[in-house]
């Protein structure tokens, strides 16, 4: 075995360097064998090679990318351009990605990204489904913002089917973290104020599958329910979520179908008998299978709707199974009361629109084969404790939900005993079936039930009085009986004057005791009449009229004045009494009223029924209110006749004949001074005013069946007393036309002495100045008198010494007595 070269050999002294062993073959001599660590020289232009062991410096490291130095570095790139770089990446960067779209979304003017928007749809909606809830979150609050800004529906309309596949396939995942996302998903579909327009064509298709997916899932299962995501606004779980979805689906199907026309089968029947469906699509021309789609889409839809139904039914009958037993329980009573809540809303809406619709008679047989089963779920239970649940809700919550156990029992009598009792009548019509439904015997003990509440009870809110209100109004029009109606007085009577809400409450009371007292007018109690609030009703519309039309509209104070217009025709004594206390509240309402409002303002005046006078004061009010035309001129007519009809019913017990000729005389000659009463100077407006009013007094009286004379021969004692005191007065010529007038009534009561010979002259000059004078009006007006009345031809006769030797004069005056 040799050594190596640099080894010494101890022994010997040497090294191996100084042994030269013979050269190798094959080495030149320029290129000798080079030893360890020996320097290698370089020439000039050649670099020095690498060696075999060289660590190489050369490598490439994967990018580290930062979601917040993403969106600077993207700067005003296209929203085309951020959607195609969702198709790659990792998850992160499509994260990103996602966030830079919401926030360029938000920010950016609409009309930068509006042109995109199917794809922007297309790709938020894909994210939906991801198992990420990032990526699910980020699209959804993409999504808000987009329905958010884009206001006009036609923009999203084209749109809607896809999103309503993405959101049923949502629905259906099988996946149940992404199932849950559905319900925020369809929440916001909902909530836009252009979702009724947008889910039209689409809402029985969503319901259909929302509903399909709660029969598969058994009540173990119902994960789909309780454990949905909270990324919307509100605190209701998730059962009473879904159910305020369901509802507000229920509400956008029945819309579309009750707006539809039903066909109409009588017109043009011969006609339609001759045509066939190659007819048909022969006027199609272009495009004769759209004719055919249509069709099928209609057969289509009615299939639907009425699977759809049944399918609503037995979903909210398990609901309300489930949740009245929880009801009770303090973790659960939130929610269990929110779910009965909207089970209720559902059913009130679809009562009203099957009866309603004239075009869908198979919903009536589906509800008919339920009836029995919703009875007795509904009356499973019932009443609800009120105290169920009272210290887990506060009084802030109850406000603000104003959820009450008492609110539901109230909709549940309702839904008992007025919508059930319709709907059966119609399916008792349409199918022939008969189904439970309470009598009017046995509505006593829960009428009795809801005027306690109301009477009785401190703690009732305002939500709460409304319910019970409107459900008796209902249990009134549902069966119209004597006894609930009489009971129905006697209760509302009393919350009437006890009542400390607000004005849109007490109009329901308002207007059940009005419909009530309609109803029972010919059978009314003496006794009953006696007790109603007459001040506090005429108080309540004084009220109304008082307020703002913002709080009340012109067609609701409308309604309420017709309403307490009827009660006063009725000439009650309560009511009658009223009208002699209010004269001064009365007078202010009726001077700034205005309309229909005014004229049935003045109305009122047939409330009275002669058992107690009125005020003097009152028919000088009047007076003032004629003369000085602070009433429009339908309104003043109206006044005068209803006087003068009232006075020639109730004679002097209305008022005595002194006072009501004053009032007439006051008005008929405002020129004569009177002591007490204040003359004004007569303008030419308020002549022609006079005139009118006073041929519509002359009128009226000369159709006066029973104190017509009385009042006639009253009106010339005043006249002739007028010109006694004043000899040398000269009349106004409205004044005249008016004593020409009421001499032509009757030919039997005239006046005095004085009165006819002032008449006479009177009569003599106008006739001499027939032709010279200008006012033509008021001389043809005369003449036309003289023509018709033979007291005035007789008053003539006796005046034609007066026409002296003027011939052309006494032939005029012969002339006329013709």
């Amino acid at each position: 075995m040799g050594k190596k070269k640099h080894q010494t050999y101890e022994g010997l002294g040497k090294k191996p360097h100084d042994n030269k062993g013979p050269a190798k073959k094959g080495l030149s001599k320029k290129k000798k064998e080079q030893k360890d660590f020996q320097k290698v020289k370089l020439k000039a232009g050649k670099l020095r090679p690498k060696g075999v062991n060289e660590t190489k410096l050369e490598f490439q490291s994967k990018a580290i990318l930062i979601r917040e130095q993403l969106r600077e570095d993207s700067g005003p790139e296209r929203i085309q351009d951020i959607l195609l770089r969702l198709r790659k990446g990792t998850s992160g960067q499509k994260l990103a990605v996602l966030d830079t779209l919401k926030t360029r979304v938000q920010n950016d003017e609409i009309n930068s990204w509006l042109p995109s928007l199917q794809s922007l749809i297309d790709s938020c909606t894909s994210y939906l489904s991801l198992e990420s809830v990032s990526h699910y979150r980020s699209a959804l609050q993409c999504l808000k913002t987009i329905f958010t800004r884009v206001e006009p529906s036609e923009s999203l309309d084209p749109l809607m089917q896809l999103i309503s596949q993405r959101l049923i396939s949502l629905m259906t995942h099988l996946n149940d973290d992404v199932r849950e996302r559905s319900v925020p998903v369809l929440e916001l579909l909902l909530h836009q104020s252009y979702s009724s327009v947008l889910l039209t064509n689409h809402a029985l298709s969503i319901l259909e599958s929302l509903l399909q997916q709660l029969m598969k899932t058994s009540r173990s299962e119902r994960q789909f329910i309780s454990t949905i995501d909270t990324t919307t606004t509100g605190n209701n779980s998730g059962h009473a979520r879904l159910l305020d979805c369901i509802a507000q689906l229920v509400n956008i199907i029945f819309d579309k179908y009750n707006n539809e026309q039903p066909i109409n089968k009588d017109t043009n029947q011969d006609e339609e008998e001759d045509k066939t469906l190659i007819d048909l699509l022969h006027k199609t021309k272009l495009k004769p299978f759209r004719l055919m789609d249509q069709l099928f889409q209609i057969r289509s839809d009615s299939q639907i709707l009425s699977r759809v139904l049944d399918l609503l039914l037995k979903v909210l009958l398990q609901f309300w199974s489930e949740m009245r037993i929880h009801l009770g329980d303090r973790h659960h009573h939130r929610d269990a009361l929110s779910c009965l809540w909207c089970c209720t809303r559902i059913f009130h809406r679809l009562m009203n629109s099957i009866l309603s619709s004239q075009h869908y008679t198979e919903l009536h047989s589906i509800i008919a084969q339920h009836s029995s089963s919703i009875h007795k779920y509904l009356l499973q239970n019932f009443p609800f404790d009120e105290h169920q649940g009272s210290d887990i809700l506060s009084s802030k919550q109850v406000q603000q939900k104003n959820l009450t156990v008492r609110r539901l029992n109230i909709h549940i009598i309702d839904l008992l005993s007025t919508q059930f009792p319709r709907i059966q009548e119609q399916i008792t019509k349409n199918l022939n079936q008969s189904s439970f439904q309470l009598k009017p015997d046995q509505m006593q003990p829960l009428l009795n039930y809801m005027f306690d509440l109301l009477n009785n009870n401190e703690n009732l809110n305002v939500h709460e009085t409304k319910d019970t209100l409107e459900y008796i109004e209902k249990c009134i029009r549902s069966f119209r009986d004597d006894k609930i109606i009489q009971q129905c007085i006697d209760g509302i009577s009393k919350y009437i004057q006890r009542s400390i809400n607000d004005l849109h409450t007490n109009s329901i009371a308002f207007r059940i005791l009005c419909d009530s007292i309609s109803l029972k007018i010919a059978k009314l109690d003496p006794q009953l009449i006696t007790l109603l609030p007459a001040d506090d009703m005429v108080w309540f519309v004084f009220q109304v009229l008082r307020s703002s039309e913002t709080e009340f509209s012109r067609n609701e104070r409308k309604d309420i004045l017709e309403r307490m217009t009827q009660i006063f025709s009725f000439e009650l004594d309560p009511f009658s009494i009223v009208l002699n206390n209010i004269w001064i509240d009365y007078f202010a309402i009726l001077k700034v009223s205005t309309g229909i409002e005014q004229r049935l303002l003045i109305t009122w005046l047939y409330g009275i029924n002669g058992k107690q006078p009125l005020n003097s004061s009152c028919l000088l009010s009047l007076q003032q209110y004629i003369q000085w035309y602070w009433l429009e001129s339908e309104s003043i007519h109206l006044l005068l006749g209803i006087l003068l009809r009232q006075f020639d019913r109730h004679g002097e017990n209305l008022c005595s004949m002194n006072e009501f000729s004053l009032f007439l005389f006051r008005l008929l000659f405002p020129s004569f001074k009177i002591d007490g009463y204040v003359t004004e100077k007569i303008t030419d407006i308020d002549a022609n005013r006079t005139f009118k009013y006073g041929e519509l007094i002359i009128n009226h009286i000369q159709r006066l069946k029973l104190h017509r004379d009385n009042i006639i021969e009253a009106l010339w004692i005043r006249i002739e007393n007028a010109f006694v005191n004043n000899r040398s007065k000269q009349l106004k010529w409205f004044e005249w036309t008016t004593i020409y007038s009421l001499i032509s009534i009757d030919n039997e009561i005239f006046p005095n002495t004085i009165v006819q010979s002032r008449l006479g002259v009177h009569l003599i000059q106008e006739i001499q100045q027939l032709h010279r004078t200008s006012d033509q009006q008021f001389t043809q007006f005369i003449l036309s008198r003289v023509r018709t009345s033979s007291a005035l031809k007789r008053i003539l006769k006796e005046c034609l010494a007066l026409t002296g030797n003027d011939q052309e004069l006494y032939a005029m005056c012969i002339s006329l007595l013709d």
